[in-house]
């Protein structure tokens, strides 16, 4: 029988999951000889054997390990040399990089049952891993995926560990994170002071959270801090050390069991808790939700997530209620990653610090998906990073900065879209240098040189764009200046395939075109060019950023254009005296910042009904309304007035005055005129011009009331479920935009 040969080029999640011990017994079974390595574009495959083999076996190809993804698989004849048998051979360098790197992966069954198995070697091991699970990104410096170019090259294997990795039939067969008690990684504890505690250090860590102690944990891409999520006391302490901010934590519970006991559970909601992925999921708290209002104040959901690591699987041994697991960053800064620095700024909140003495290389916040009508991320990060978006704009290398907010940069090359892990704020000088230090990181895992592009945001104060600018100087690269909204409707464009749209474009802020602040916008994108076509009426900010922090200032602002200072004084519970000097400020226009904002009118309503005065992080006026909307019933009908394609905010506040209806009833009936006004203004725009799409996207895209109302007005709505609506999906757009537009 006549052999043939043919050599196979495999891209893809093809590397640290189990892909080439598939091939090897694939090939045994199909009886061909040949090889398989890894390399840095992808993974390469020769076989020799008869021709309806080789046929079962490309066919048998397409069906890989489970966390495994092909992307292509590019076959070739040819005499590639003699070979006697089928093996596994070492990796080879090409100088070009286009494999994929897998992003980390919560544990696997097989290596949860030895954990717990008392006659395995594993048995209790924190770090304990396989093919098929553990950190991936996080640790990983280099391609191809090789131990020696990972964090875990500090680590020898002991023999029984190194008989396992080279044991094509073992399920650890060349794990680059495999270890064990003997060889790999150790636990250690300190306490605040910096004296290491001696003794079973996870008993005592979990002991000290126990006696309502806050823990600061080493996890895969960060640190967390830990404390019982019952008791309240503790929550509040650990929130004091935290700016004050009420922020909600997130929290991690055993199981999903448990889970069901404090929240509501829907069946698409289970399946995200429990995949390998294992993302923080906001669920809706249940009528016999039993944990520390501390943990989300005011909000009527808390996310959740199960263990994903050897670790936490252990620390729920020893501790059987829910725990807070919230990132050890302070709000607004980047994740933390080294034990120095968490030592410096915790220790004054932290009673106690467990570690490991694996280096994490790659930052990785947890992911949060919120179900709407489908899941969408809040934040995308663990367990979908560095996960590519398919998407074809050209051949140029191009990297975009993103928003100043919830900042991520996106790198292009070769049809995929590279979206980074969630970084933070950019106004923060931290978290500045950190988006520096990744996109450094970045460029040398995806074996860049030199970028085509720079997109960065239309603001010319933001501190991305001036690093934008730097950028495009040395690299002699265009750079390419995207408003923020257009951004946001490119990003939702970019993840369905749209070539033109009409969207419904509503956040806090966005610098406009016009220069002023935009954030409730109607935006057209047709025939190489974004237009704005309507949007909210201009609000006056007194105080600019002030009226952000207190949005008693934005309501009094709308109101001015109604009511005189002492009606303004009465309603909003305010001084005479202060109204008064703020409306001067009004009509001098000093110290206005004039804003079309969506969530800043939201802010205003909230601030108006006396739910919420103060801002202590970003969108908490406008969630604890949707909180209280959640209760409410439509029983109300406030003014939709559209004026020249703007939807006309004053009579909005100015009728919720003097009604008499319940806060919760107003805060729903005030949601679904902002919904039907503004899907009337996308419907005119998509109906004038002949454009099937309408989109919703934004921060306020996370809102589910909003959501709900729009979909009942536009049945066929389009909301973003592959990146994030908000500022963390923005770098994405503005890499579509830069390809899009023909003018900018």
């Amino acid at each position: 029988m006549n052999k043939i040969q043919k050599k196979i080029i495999v891209n893809g999640i093809v590397q640290g999951v189990g892909f080439r011990p598939f091939v090897y017994r694939l090939a045994r079974m199909f009886d061909l000889k040949g090889y398989v390595k890894n390399t840095e574009s992808g993974v390469e495959i020769v076989i020799e054997g008869c021709a309806q083999n080789i046929e079962d076996f490309l066919e048998n190809l397409k069906r890989p390990p489970p966390i495994s993804k092909i992307v292509s698989i590019k076959v070739k004849d040819g005499n590639f040399g003699k070979f006697e048998r089928f093996e596994i051979i070492k990796s080879s360098s090409t100088g070009k990089i286009s494999t994929l790197v897998p992003p980390d992966i919560g544990m696997c069954e097989e290596c949860k049952t030895e954990l717990f198995d008392k006659t395995d070697k594993r048995f209790g091991y924190f770090f304990i891993t396989c093919t098929n699970c553990g950190p991936r990104f996080t640790i990983v410096e280099n391609l191809p995926y090789d131990r020696e170019k990972t964090t875990m090259k500090f680590f020898k294997m002991c023999e029984d560990c190194e008989k396992e990795y080279f044991d094509v039939n073992n399920r650890r067969y060349e794990a680059q994170t495999i270890a064990c008690q003997r060889c790999g990684p150790k636990l250690y504890l300190f306490d605040k002071n910096g004296k290491a505690v001696k003794g079973d250090v996870l008993r005592k860590a979990c002991e000290a959270i126990r006696k309502e102690k806050i823990v600061a944990i080493k996890g895969v891409g960060g640190f967390h801090i830990a404390c019982l999520a019952t008791k309240s006391n503790v929550v509040k302490r650990l929130r004091s050390g935290r700016k004050k901010s009420n922020k909600p934590f997130a929290i991690m519970a055993k199981d999903v069991n448990i889970v069901k006991t404090f929240a509501i559970v829907n069946s698409l909601e289970e399946k995200l808790l429990t995949s390998f992925e294992k993302p923080i999921v906001v669920l809706k708290k249940s009528k016999n939700y039993w944990l520390s209002e501390e943990i989300s104040p005011y909000l009527h959901t808390i996310g959740v997530m199960l263990p994903y690591s050897g670790l936490h699987y252990l620390i729920f041994e020893h501790i059987a209620e829910p725990i807070v697991m919230t990132s050890a960053n302070l709000p607004g800064e980047p994740t933390t990653t080294e034990e120095r620095e968490v030592f410096e700024k915790l220790s004054h909140v932290v009673d106690y610090f467990l570690v490991h003495d694996r280096k994490i290389h790659q930052r990785c916040d947890d992911s949060v998906i919120r179900v709407l009508d489908k899941p969408v991320f809040l934040r995308r990060s663990r367990g979908f990073v560095p996960l590519p978006i398919e998407i074809n704009v050209g051949e140029e290398v191009v990297l975009a900065l993103g928003a100043e907010l919830s900042n991520t940069f996106c790198i292009y090359k070769e049809n995929k879209a590279f979206l980074s892990q969630h970084i933070g704020d950019t106004s923060n000088y931290e978290t500045l240098e950190a988006l520096k230090k990744d996109v450094e990181k970045w460029s040398k895992l995806l074996g860049i040189k030199n970028f085509d592009k720079i997109v960065c945001d239309l603001h010319p104060q933001f501190l991305t764009t001036k690093f934008g600018e730097s950028l495009a100087e040395k690299y002699s690269a265009k750079i390419i200046k995207a408003q923020h909204h257009f951004a946001h409707l490119s990003s939702c464009m970019a993840e369905n395939g749209l070539k033109e749209a009409v969207g419904i474009v509503c956040d806090g802020y966005g610098y406009g075109a016009d220069k002023n602040a935009w954030g409730g916008e109607i935006i057209l994108a047709k025939n190489g060019t974004f237009k704005r076509c309507g949007h909210l009426e201009y609000q006056p900010l007194i105080g600019g950023d002030l009226a952000t922090i207190h949005p008693k200032r934005i309501a009094v602002g709308i109101l001015s254009k109604t009511f005189d200072e002492k009606t303004i004084s009465e309603v909003l519970r305010l001084r005479v005296k202060n109204v008064k000097i703020w409306l001067d400020q009004v009509q001098q226009n000093f110290n206005i910042v004039y804003s079309s904002s969506c969530g800043r009118f939201l802010d205003a309503v909230s601030a108006t009904l006396g739910i919420c005065e103060y801002r202590s992080y970003e969108g908490e006026p406008a969630m604890r309304l949707e909180s209280v909307a959640s209760r409410g019933k439509r029983i109300i009908e406030l003014p939709i007035k559209i004026k020249k394609n703007v939807l006309l905010t004053t009579p909005l506040l100015a009728s919720i005055l003097h009604t008499k209806a319940k806060k919760e009833d107003i805060a729903l009936s005030i949601h679904f005129a902002l919904a039907k006004g503004l899907a009337a203004l996308a419907k005119r725009i998509a109906e004038r011009e002949n454009i099937e799409h309408i989109c919703f996207t934004g921060g306020v895209a996370f809102n589910e009331i909003f959501n709900n109302f729009l979909r009942k007005e536009i049945p066929k709505l389009i909301v973003q479920t592959k990146v994030p609506p908000g500022d963390g999906g923005i770098s994405l757009g503005q890499l579509y935009f830069s390809n899009y537009c023909t003018k900018y």
